[in-house]
């Protein structure tokens, strides 16, 4: 079976066992990535100039972080670039993962159909205090747990009250949308439904023309997005090997000049 057409399968089944077996092939790599690398548009040039460079094809699946280590866990995957720093740590730790390599990072962002305060927390206790439509990716991916790190911040500051169910760490109300999808798809959603949602910048940039949403930056050190790669425990490393040592070398170029719109999506880490 076609690999990308497997992976779509994630969509509608449970990740693990879903998978058939993965053949050691060292000319293929199989990669577990965040949506925001694909939904910025960056992933798919890095990838098309590294097999254009190297006999190795990459295929790869682009899902939130939380399902990106999981396919790790399962070994069902070679490598991952992912962007939850606890995460990651916590991966490694538990023996899933070896050799975190930090690549690139930006930062998340707000895209909003209405003006909001210059501060990060005023602006979240805005949303809160007068319900503004809010979407959620409610997926556990880098941005949803920023999301909820924000959240929490704000119950130990501001007392705002929070619950815990399946979709994580929010406040009440209908006004608080989870969906339980990737970036592009609750940024589509708050520009259908007048929303507000958190986005990473990279993709946030890539999608401006398409919705009516405004873009808020903040000076906070909270809203700091680094991406990492990672080695899959006792998966083939060549491939993955080949691959990282691109991305530390003629792929930080492409990362470093990658813009859209005139503004840089992403920043080398190195």
């Amino acid at each position: 079976m076609d690999f990308k057409i497997l992976f779509a399968t994630l969509l509608l089944l449970p990740l693990s066992g879903c998978f058939a077996p993965l053949d050691d092939d060292p000319s293929s790599l199989r990669l577990a990535t965040t949506t925001s690398m694909r939904d910025s548009g960056l992933l798919d040039i890095l990838v098309a100039d590294f097999e254009h460079i190297h006999d190795v094809r990459v295929e790869y699946v682009a899902v939130g972080t939380g399902a990106a280590l999981e396919l790790g866990e399962n070994k069902d995957v070679d490598a991952l670039i992912v962007h939850a720093p606890q995460q990651e740590i916590t991966f490694i730790e538990k023996g899933f993962g070896t050799q975190r390599t930090l690549l690139a990072w930006n930062s998340f962002v707000l895209l909003s159909p209405i003006s909001l305060p210059q501060q990060l927390d005023e602006a979240f206790l805005d949303i809160h205090d007068e319900a503004h439509c809010f979407i959620s990716r409610g997926d556990f991916s880098g941005t949803h747990e920023k999301e909820q790190d924000i959240w929490r911040q704000l119950n130990q500051s501001h007392n705002i009250p929070l619950i815990s169910d399946s979709n994580g760490i929010h406040p009440s109300g209908d006004w608080y949308r989870s969906i339980g999808q990737g970036m592009g798809a609750a940024i589509n959603m708050a520009h259908e439904k007048n929303c507000i949602t958190l986005s990473d910048r990279g993709t946030a940039l890539h999608y401006q023309e398409k919705v009516t949403l405004d873009l808020f930056e903040y000076d906070d050190e909270v809203l700091y997005n680094p991406y990492s790669f990672i080695f899959v425990t006792d998966r083939p490393s060549g491939p993955s090997t080949t691959f990282l040592e691109y991305l530390t070398n003629q792929g930080k170029d492409i990362i470093a000049n990658y813009t859209i719109g005139g503004e840089p999506a992403f920043f080398v880490a190195y």
